[in-house]
């Protein structure tokens, strides 16, 4: 392959100080300033699972602003995995940045989109920033980029002179579902159909809600995350588009450890209400974690993520640690499994995420027929949704949620999408998967329809 021309362009590191500020209070400075940067993110992964405490949530929070180079591609393609690849082997750095679930077309030859991309939401985009705050345990430090000639204090100087309060909302706004409750079953059971003559195991189907509305990203965000406290929260925003991610759910996770780096994936299938009072919380929870038809669905894609993990992981590396647990968030209860692997010797994050991209949990099993059959019924392609947001480190570190719980803002029109599915089975009841995705989307909806 030909190399860009990139190549010869000046390899830029990053110099790292220690702020001695408030880690509360750079993270609302940071929440002031999203606006003034063209590529800004903020990823919130340490401090939202009271009660259920997650070992991976390494930080506080991560956030970084300004682009020194961007890698955008509208379409994902292979030609544009392969420069992706190129660009990062040439020079790891930080990068923050979404796969879009059509990231798959790239990475599987047989698969493929019936429907049109939307160009605003590019199916590939990560910036290298112009600098990262780190937050571990209160404790904060800055990476400054090498192009941007600055100390910590004048960083510190210009982000509190670009700082704004958000206004708060003005209006708000509708989500309306493009299927009715008639359309959703009548897939499902098509989907059913597939399942009972053994075509498929399992399958999410999933569909977008939208709506129309000129309201401040950052305000929804935080109104988002206060409300929802999910564990792997986010904020990506570009000139075209905005994410904003409640999301519960770890797709991919690497860390050193010695010299070894270690492959850990957290699929969730299984959801239930929090209960009104303490004995219908503790009923509700027991319910979840006996459910037969729950408990089938978390093992199936436990499954796949074992098999596209064991591709990247060095042999009898793979295990599932945490088999089915019960974790507790504000409003629901997830099954949540843990599933971990050693990288194989010579192999990074972009080889992992060739081997196990899209995420089990939002595909179904097995996994290439199950997404053809999905691409059949969905009314639209997926773009950001059911993709993943995160960071990767210089080090080959990297930490991706799945985008789901999510709200997406597309700046030309102002339009609002979220979207919402469940995972049917033999045993699934599509009025219940109904009202499961409903009680998903309760968040989203309550946040822009604010006056409700």
């Amino acid at each position: 392959m030909r190399r860009p021309r990139e190549q010869s362009t000046p390899k830029m590191s990053f110099k790292t100080h220690k702020l001695n500020i408030a880690s509360v209070e750079i993270q609302t400075a940071l929440r002031n300033v999203s606006k003034s940067f063209s590529h800004f993110s903020l990823l919130e992964t340490g401090s939202s699972l009271i009660e259920s405490p997650e070992v991976l949530d390494r930080y506080d929070f991560l956030c970084a602003g300004g682009s020194v180079k961007n890698f955008t591609y509208p379409i994902a393609n292979s030609k544009a995995w392969d420069n992706l690849k190129f660009h990062w082997r040439l020079f790891p750095s930080w990068w923050f940045g979404i796969l879009s679930y059509d990231v798959k077309n790239a990475l599987e030859k047989s698969i493929s989109s019936r429907h049109p991309s939307n160009l605003n939401f590019p199916e590939i985009i990560f910036f290298e920033p112009q600098w990262v705050v780190v937050s571990k345990k209160g404790s904060i430090q800055l990476h400054i980029h090498d192009s941007l000639n600055y100390d910590s204090e004048d960083w510190w100087e210009n982000i509190l002179r670009r700082g704004e309060v958000t206004k708060g909302f003005d209006q708000g706004t509708k989500l309306f579902e493009s299927w009715g409750e008639n359309d959703y079953l009548e897939r499902a059971e098509k989907i059913k159909e597939w399942i009972n003559i053994g075509d498929i195991y399992e399958a999410n189907l999933c569909f977008p809600f939208k709506g129309k509305g000129d309201i401040d990203r950052m305000e929804v965000y935080k109104r988002l995350y206060s409300k929802a406290k999910a564990s792997m929260a986010g904020y990506f925003q570009t000139p075209t588009a905005t994410l904003i991610s409640a999301s519960p759910e770890r797709y991919l996770c690497i860390r050193k450890e010695g010299n070894e780096s270690l492959i850990y994936s957290q699929p969730i299938k299984g959801t239930s209400p929090r209960g009104e009072n303490h004995a219908e919380d503790i009923r509700h929870g027991n319910d979840l974690r006996n459910s037969k038809k729950e408990r089938s669905e978390n093992t199936m894609i436990v499954d796949i993520v074992r098999n596209d993990i064991s591709r990247v992981a060095k042999e009898r590396s793979v295990k599932v640690d945490r088999y089915l647990e019960l974790r507790k968030l504000p409003t629901v209860f997830h099954l949540v499994s843990t599933v971990h692997g050693v990288l194989k010797d010579n192999l990074d994050w972009l080889n992992t995420i060739e081997a196990t991209f899209p995420m089990g949990s939002m595909t179904g099993a097995p996994k290439i027929r199950a997404m053809e059959r999905i691409d059949s019924q969905e009314p639209e392609r997926r773009g950001w949704y059911s993709g993943a947001l995160g960071y990767v480190a210089p080090n080959g570190e990297c930490d991706f949620n799945v985008i789901i719980r999510s709200l997406m803002y597309e700046s030309k029109n102002d339009r609002w999408i979220s979207w919402a599915g469940s995972a049917l089975t033999m045993d699934a009841d599509p009025e219940k998967e109904w009202e499961e995705i409903n009680l998903k989307m309760n968040a989203p909806k309550h946040i822009l329809n604010f006056n409700k």
